[in-house]
């Protein structure tokens, strides 16, 4: 009997560079608050990167502002909707992406989403990008009450692809999804092209597999699912 293996996908960073349309939309914000400060295209310091969370509280730091988790939360929604002017203005498919999916569909494994993007946010780019029908699965920062890393969104995502744990791999490319992966009992390979090799030497994070071009993930993924 063929085994059918579930993958897993981050979203940013891993099969769409958003970093553009995220700081644009920080920017808005700021903006709209009256705050002089402005995100740069220098996302190694991870601002960006970390998600509107960050992004919010750099702000207020740089604003010289004191500020509660709870005042962060409240200005969440505000930077959400401003994302949504820009969502896909700037984002794009990492190269080869596509070839990779089609590539997994056609061997029939399944394939699914787990990112810390919030579900209406990340459907709503995955199909204006033209690939939201090749995952099975798709669970978002608020799909289940909790955010990775920790453990519950990506057993989701692996119960409603039809997969277990231990024939599963979580692609993604920082060290948010690595240690999720490790929460969950679930191998790991991390990216070397995307967002988070911008702040991490991903190598230091032993992920169980890594990958320098996205027409390495069939081969890698192959290999870590048929040792396991």
């Amino acid at each position: 009997m063929k085994q059918i293996y579930t993958i897993l996908f981050d979203l940013d960073g891993t099969l769409v560079d958003t970093a553009i349309d995220l700081m644009i939309a920080g920017n808005y914000t700021f903006e709209e608050l009256g705050w002089a400060v402005r995100l740069t295209t220098d996302f190694k310091d991870g601002i960006v990167i970390g998600g509107g969370r960050s992004m919010i509280r750099h702000g207020f730091l740089a604003e010289g502002l004191s500020y509660s988790e709870e005042e962060v939360d409240n200005l969440y929604p505000v930077l959400l909707k401003n994302y949504n002017r820009t969502i896909d203005q700037n984002s794009y498919l990492y190269d080869g992406i596509i070839a990779v999916l089609e590539n997994l569909n056609k061997v029939g494994w399944n394939i699914g989403v787990c990112t810390n993007k919030p579900e209406l946010q990340a459907n709503s780019l995955l199909k204006k990008l033209g690939i939201r029908s090749y995952f099975k699965s798709f669970i978002g920062s608020d799909t289940v009450g909790v955010a990775k890393p920790n453990s519950k969104p990506l057993l989701a995502a692996i119960e409603l692809a039809g997969g277990t744990p231990r024939q599963s791999v979580l692609v993604g490319d920082t060290k948010t999804d690595r240690d999720t992966a490790t929460a969950a009992g679930v191998q790991c390979l991390l990216v070397n092209y995307g967002h988070g090799a911008l702040v991490y030497d991903l190598k230091t994070l032993s992920p169980d597999g890594l990958v320098d071009k996205t027409s390495e993930i069939p081969e890698a993924l192959e290999s870590l699912l048929k040792a396991s």
